[in-house]
């Protein structure tokens, strides 16, 4: 993903990009820190952004009740958006999942399929855990017994995300097909133009996308 922010950067007048590890990083002037990486480097990205009241957006996924435990004090102190996905693709999903689940008046049985590359190594997916809290926090009512989640890993898939719906009348799916690491730079872009107007405290990639950035 670092790649993939760097080659997006250089695409754009208005915004650089820096290593915050590097020995000659100057932090003054930083309007935001951008963390894909690990749960353990997600650590050491909030530590330094809590220091230094850095705005920070991550999209690490797989992270722990510590990591969870430390974002819970940093947010105290300054703007963090934590989105396992920052594609306008899987907002739009939600959305239309959304529209359908309120248009039914019986509950209908769920399966989530997330299939990824063959490195990932979290299990299901990120964005798979953030649907299932969409669904079981939103609309639970609408959902028959437990969701089913399916997860794959093969070759050199960057994602894809599909949301199955089945009653008696048929089934009904939703997918996104990610088909570069590009969409997830360009949300996390999009976000760090503007998270310094941000209050204080915690957001979801949704947040910023009633901002219409």
């Amino acid at each position: 993903m670092g790649q993939a922010i760097q080659s997006q950067c250089e695409k754009l007048t208005d915004i650089q990009v820096s290593d915050f590890q590097a020995k000659d990083f100057d932090s003054n002037g930083i309007s935001a820190l951008i963390d894909f990486s690990s749960p353990d480097g997600f650590n050491v990205a909030l530590k330094f952004c809590k220091e230094n009241k850095i705005p920070f957006i991550s999209g690490t996924t797989g992270l722990s009740d510590k990591n969870l435990k430390g974002l819970s004090a940093a947010k105290k102190i300054i703007p963090i958006l934590i989105a396992s996905n920052m594609s306008l693709g899987i907002a739009n999903l939600k959305s239309a999942i959304e529209k359908y689940l309120i248009s039914i008046n019986t509950p209908v049985k769920c399966k989530i399929v997330e299939i990824h590359h063959t490195k990932k190594k979290d299990s299901p997916s990120g964005t798979a855990v953030e649907i299932i809290k969409f669904l079981e926090n939103y609309h639970a009512n609408k959902i028959d017994g437990l969701i089913d989640v399916e997860s794959h890993r093969i070759g050199n898939i960057f994602g894809i995300h599909r949301v199955e719906f089945k009653s008696e009348e048929g089934i009904t799916n939703f997918q996104h097909i990610a088909s570069s690491r590009d969409v997830f730079a360009k949300g996390a872009l999009k976000a760090a133009r503007s998270i310094n107007s941000m209050e204080i405290g915690e957001y979801s990639f949704a947040d910023f996308l009633d901002k219409k950035l």
